[in-house]
């Protein structure tokens, strides 16, 4: 499913856009994506998958190698989306386009090719780093982050943090502070961001230890058209 630069006037009509404030971490929020049906039909398949979870591995981009280090990345991930992939992945067909005008971002074609589903119990974190792959066969353009949870929301912290651009320094004086923006993991909410930019996940706090009351996502990421076929 390529997108060519369209924007699907329904989507954009269903789900307003929440751009940054802060020009210096560039994302967009999408809000009521999917719907209260979709996140409880996703919580129900996640329970039923849980022991299909494993430990989530990060991506070296020096040695082009895969690594499992829960002081770096501790969380689970599940990559079998199975009846939820194609309602997710149209979305963010039809909102691409919108999403890269607003952050001037120039790709004629991209496709979202790369999914996974996540589950942090408590103290689960990522620590910062980009989603971008070494190489020209997988060319990562936009990261998405699709939130779901139980509602009312049983566990804390997780926020996403993006970190902007650092702001120019003068000489004899003290580095200026690095900018960041703190985004909260609301259920039902898409945010879209360059794979470029630097981010992190924040700890979590999950009292219960419930997987239920853990924070859930689902996560993509956008292709330029003609790179790997993905997963």
């Amino acid at each position: 499913m390529t997108m060519v630069r369209q924007t699907d006037p329904r989507v954009e009509a269903a789900t307003p856009m929440q751009v940054s404030a802060d020009s210096r971490c560039p994302h967009v929020i999408f809000r009521n994506v999917m719907g209260a049906e979709y996140v409880e039909a996703l919580l129900g398949f996640v329970a039923d998958r849980q022991d299909d979870f494993q430990p989530a591995p990060m991506h070296n981009r020096k040695t082009g190698h895969s690594f499992v280090d829960p002081r770096v990345r501790d969380c689970l991930t599940f990559k079998d989306l199975g009846a939820f992939k194609n309602p997710i992945k149209s979305f963010i067909v039809a909102i691409s386009g919108q999403a890269l005008d607003t952050l001037h971002l120039i790709e004629p074609e991209v496709e979202p090719k790369e999914f996974e589903i996540t589950a942090y119990g408590d103290g689960g974190h990522i620590g910062d780093h980009v989603d971008l792959r070494s190489g020209i066969e997988r060319v990562r353009v936009l990261s998405c982050v699709y939130y779901f949870a139980a509602t009312p929301r049983r566990f804390g912290g997780g926020e996403l943090r993006l970190f902007g651009f650092p702001k120019r320094s003068v000489a004899g004086a003290e580095p200026p502070p690095l900018s960041f923006v703190d985004v909260e993991p609301d259920t039902d909410t898409l945010i879209v961001f360059p794979s470029w930019l630097r981010h992190k996940v924040l700890p979590v706090r999950v009292p219960s230890g419930a997987w239920a009351d853990r924070r859930f996502t689902i996560n993509c990421w956008v292709n330029r058209v003609g790179s790997s076929h993905g997963l």
